[in-house]
């Protein structure tokens, strides 16, 4: 097909979007805007969405590396990573769809505390793919 990778076309997206849906909820917090919650709703959904886009389309690649190369433990790091944000980034949107109230309701710490770390397995997934990409030269040709 391309004579090029596919999943770098992929992952901006769905990380822009995680990072914006926290953003959006905060302020949603902080200002009580019903916009932004409403906002922040779709946001993660389409990072869900874009997750499993990437996750695929990474899949895809890895089938291009030869099944004894080195670098296959700093990969499945990163694929344990971006399985762990697809789980994490789908029960957030559960949460939100299943509980319209969660952030005013019981369930409120228990959300932010799972949304906080989508966010942090956001920027490891990431970490662990720009290790892959500038130091391992993972899909550079």
């Amino acid at each position: 097909m391309l004579d090029r990778p596919f999943h770098p076309m992929f992952v901006h997206f769905p990380i822009a979007l995680y990072l914006l849906g926290v953003l959006l909820t905060l302020g949603y917090l902080g200002r009580r805007v019903v916009d932004y919650e409403r906002f922040a709703y779709w946001a993660f959904v389409l990072a869900w969405m874009g997750v499993a886009a990437a996750a695929l389309a990474g899949l895809i690649d890895l089938g291009s590396l030869a099944p004894d190369d080195p670098r296959r433990d700093d990969i499945n790091r990163h694929i344990t990573s971006g399985v762990a944000l697809l789980i994490i980034n789908g029960l957030v949107v559960y949460f939100r769809f299943r509980w319209p109230d969660v952030l005013t309701g019981s369930r409120r710490w228990a959300y932010l505390a799972l949304m906080a770390a989508g966010a942090v397995v956001v920027v490891l997934t990431g970490w662990l793919g720009g290790k892959l990409v500038y130091d391992l030269q993972v899909g550079v040709r």
